[in-house]
């Protein structure tokens, strides 16, 4: 059910993953196409402020907080783990996997070199600070439209 604290959530870390994800386009090698990188970063973002935060907003301050980092988090962790099936995916459509067993190992490898490439002050400073603010704010929308 539609809540204020949800759709608050929702818009908030959309805004948040958004930033997040232009950070991110930073460290890509400069021959990288990411067209769609920075709305599809975002979806997750509106996806997981609506469905996590939203849900859990409302039961104070500190757990808004933890809250929100926690969902800064699993934007990064969702994000990640799309990309790297999607590259996976790509390189299976050349033929480079033998067996599926090959393409998952793949996509475990892909996962951890595109979250070491993400390690930077910009993309985890932007999702868990924004988190926290993102949790805060969520936690006021809830309060204010019970």
């Amino acid at each position: 059910m539609p809540t204020g604290a949800k759709l608050a959530g929702g818009f908030l870390f959309f805004a948040v993953a958004y930033l997040a994800a232009m950070q991110a386009k930073l460290t890509f090698p400069p021959e990288t196409s990411a067209t769609y990188f920075n709305i599809t970063i975002a979806a997750i973002g509106f996806w997981q402020g609506w469905m996590v935060m939203g849900n859990r907003a409302g039961a104070g301050v500190s757990r808004a907080l933890s809250n929100g980092m926690r969902t800064g988090a699993q934007i990064a962790f969702f994000g990640l783990s799309l990309f790297a099936l999607r590259t996976m995916f790509m390189r299976s459509a050349d033929l480079r996997y033998d067996d599926p067993g090959e393409a998952v190992t793949a996509t475990m490898e892909l996962f951890l070199e595109y979250f070491l490439q993400s390690l930077t002050p910009g993309v985890w400073g932007v999702l868990l600070v924004g988190g926290l603010i993102g949790g805060f704010l969520t936690e006021l929308a809830a309060k204010a439209w019970r």
